[in-house]
């Protein structure tokens, strides 16, 4: 019987072009990226050419990869108010968030962070009017996915990011771009968007690969420590 997947949204089967990429690199460039030796040189060549691909995507950002969708909305959001503690203790997100997100910031919440869960209508779409009213001077960072993974809600997150910096220049703004990310069209090079998490999972590409794009002039503090190789 012949089956039909109709369920891309969670995940998708590797392309035929990316499983042969990844093989050949498997087999012909398995050298560690930071060894000085030739091998290492060429999967070092590999790595970097992939990350400047993603820098150009991202109008210049710094990009470290991660394991996932996952881990990325963990190292912005985290690495970002941990490297930043002066910027204040205000946080906000919405109702519909990823789990990633959501259950991070209730975790924050007990950790002397001050949250707030903005709400979202019938559609799904983010109380704005809400949100900016929120945004104070001690607003340190906000968080708001550009599609839903449930409900499929596309947020114009490059007019909500301008509009918070309207109101503070200095609050950082992160989006979860997982479901979204070369799907709809987002123009990241024209727009205030700070930290972005992607996967690749997604989009035909190898499960337990993901990354994070931000601001050259943005710090974000590690998970784990000794991983040069990721900054």
């Amino acid at each position: 019987m012949q089956k039909i997947y109709f369920d891309n949204a969670a995940t998708t089967k590797i392309s035929d072009e990316v499983f042969e990429t990844y093989n050949d690199v498997c087999k012909s460039s398995f050298g560690n990226p930071s060894s000085l030796h030739t091998m290492g040189l060429e999967a070092e060549k590999v790595l970097e050419s992939s990350r400047r691909i993603f820098t150009d995507i991202f109008n210049g950002m710094k990009i470290v990869f991660t394991s996932g969708g996952t881990e990325s909305n963990n190292l912005a959001i985290r690495g970002y108010l941990n490297a930043n503690p002066r910027k204040g203790r205000h946080i906000i997100t919405s109702v519909t968030e990823h789990p990633s997100v959501y259950e991070l910031f209730a975790n924050l919440e007990k950790s002397d962070y001050n949250v707030d869960f903005v709400g979202v209508d019938k559609k799904g779409e983010v109380n704005v009017e809400e949100l900016l009213r929120l945004v104070t001077e001690d607003t340190a960072l906000v968080s708001i996915m550009s599609v839903n993974n449930e409900t499929g809600y596309i947020q114009d997150i490059c007019k909500i990011s301008s509009a918070i910096k309207k109101k503070n220049h200095s609050t950082c703004f992160h989006t979860d771009a997982v479901q979204g990310f070369c799907k709809i069209p987002t123009d990241f090079k024209n727009s205030d968007i700070d930290l972005i998490s992607v996967s690749s999972h997604k989009i035909h590409g190898p499960k337990g690969t993901g990354a994070i794009a931000y601001g050259t002039g943005n710090l974000i503090s590690p998970f784990f420590y000794g991983g040069g190789q990721e900054s």
